[in-house]
């Protein structure tokens, strides 16, 4: 099936963002045409994704098909941050369903094949290059595949091209967070061992009937690691200040080198892997991953997901962010597209609820103290339940990195009950 020249809505990118968006339009009765310059299933880290994403499975139809891949069910987290050692349990949050540790590739093919499913075209192996928003009665994006370039029109655009940012670094709005200049190491281990609910320590045999969290430490002052058992392996990564990592690697031969020594000396985490493997092709790097785009939406395109930006993975919400991003960004599309006259108005609640949700991720794991970050948090924090403002609250606090959060309780906007347990040590 070759590449059409025009539909109401094409949308650039196949993770989560995108599908979901996609999906819904689809769903809607418009003609929604789907392109990624990749063909899933492709590798994609974020395998930790909250029990809130139930919520958009069941909103855009795909829980059935994410139960059918049983992923790995996890109860909660455990972080070990110096010498405390915390859990919490997301039932104590009103959550009945677990939240989930996932295969990525197979997690985001099962949504865009869900997409199609929907009435979504999906063309992979093409890549959006360039982007004339409002032109004429609509949006010409330039593309470009195995067969060359061409030209498509649509009525919308929705950028969800990932860290690839495509509509912010052509509009040069992409702006970097300079006080999360951090580094990310990752790979893949055989046969570690993992972390279950009370801090008991498991072999990798058990997960088919003993449920893990997700395990964090701290890496000196503000870095940490995480620890994700999934189906096959155990996701293991590294988030590290720029500058400790540029001091500390220059030691070691090699990336690898310096990922298995820095993972094997951790506390805690180099008990876990004592005896694993790392395997599937070794390290993955990436730098400054932490940036905003300041333009969400304008005439004619929308950018979503982590195109629209990123903060830390360390509370885990990008995968819930992103298909919350494609449920607005179809609510806008849809709006704009019936109401003309109120085009603008819907793209700028996109916008605004986007840039809340960041704005808030960044005062839950600011490393230091952010004098605008309360103020923006107390305006976002209340479109959350209860139970949903204690468990950002509980989270935060188990790390050092809560201080931007903890100052925005003394007006009550932040919730002071702290659901989580403490425990003496981990259990081995």
């Amino acid at each position: 099936m070759s590449l059409p020249t025009r539909a109401d809505v094409l949308v650039v990118g196949g993770g989560p963002a995108g599908s979901t968006a996609a999906g819904q339009l689809a769903a809607q009765g418009y003609d929604v045409v789907l392109i990624d310059k990749q063909r899933h299933p492709r590798e994609t880290v974020g395998e930790s994704v909250l029990p809130q994403a139930w919520k958009y499975f069941d909103l855009v139809g795909a829980t059935p098909a994410v139960e059918k891949c049983r992923f790995v069910r996890k109860s909660g987290g455990i972080v070990a941050w110096g010498d405390q050692i915390t859990q919490i349990a997301f039932s104590d949050f009103g959550h009945d369903r677990p939240g989930l540790h996932v295969e990525r590739d197979e997690m985001d093919d099962t949504l865009l094949r869900h997409a199609a499913s929907r009435g979504v075209r999906v063309f992979e192996g093409w890549r959006a290059t360039s982007v004339r928003s409002g032109a004429g009665e609509g949006t010409l994006v330039t593309v470009a595949g195995e067969d060359g370039a061409a030209e498509f029109a649509c009525r919308y655009m929705i950028d969800a091209t990932g860290q690839a940012s495509l509509m912010a670094r052509q509009l040069g709005c992409r702006q970097l967070n300079p006080e999360y200049r951090f580094v990310a190491l990752w790979g893949y281990f055989l046969n570690s061992r993992y972390v279950a609910p009370g801090g008991v320590v498991r072999p990798f045999a058990d997960l088919a009937t003993h449920a893990p969290v997700t395990f964090v430490t701290r890496l000196g002052e503000w870095g940490w690691s995480w620890h994700i058992p999934m189906k096959r392996h155990t996701s293991v990564g590294l988030v590290i200040p720029v500058e400790d990592y540029k001091r500390d690697s220059a030691a070691f031969p090699s990336l690898q080198a310096y990922f298995l020594e820095t993972c094997l000396t951790a506390a805690w985490l180099g008990d876990l892997l004592e005896g694993a493997t790392l395997t599937n092709g070794g390290v993955r790097m990436m730098r400054d991953f932490s940036y905003v785009s300041e333009t969400l939406a304008g005439p004619g395109f929308l950018i979503t997901g982590d195109a629209a930006g990123f903060v830390d993975p360390i509370f885990s919400i990008g995968f819930a962010i992103a298909m919350y991003s494609g449920n607005i960004a179809a609510w806008a599309v849809d709006r704009s597209l019936r109401r003309p006259a109120q085009a603008a108005s819907a793209q700028a609640v996109f916008q605004k609820q986007m840039l809340g949700r960041y704005q808030l991720a960044h005062t839950m794991a600011l490393p230091g103290v952010d004098a605008a970050a309360p103020d923006a948090a107390r305006t976002h924090f209340n479109f959350f339940s209860r139970n949903e403002q204690e468990l950002m609250w509980s989270a935060a606090s188990m790390t050092t990195r809560s201080g931007n959060l903890v100052r925005t309780a003394s007006d009550g906007s932040v919730p002071t009950v702290l659901r989580r347990q403490n425990l003496e040590t981990l259990v081995f």
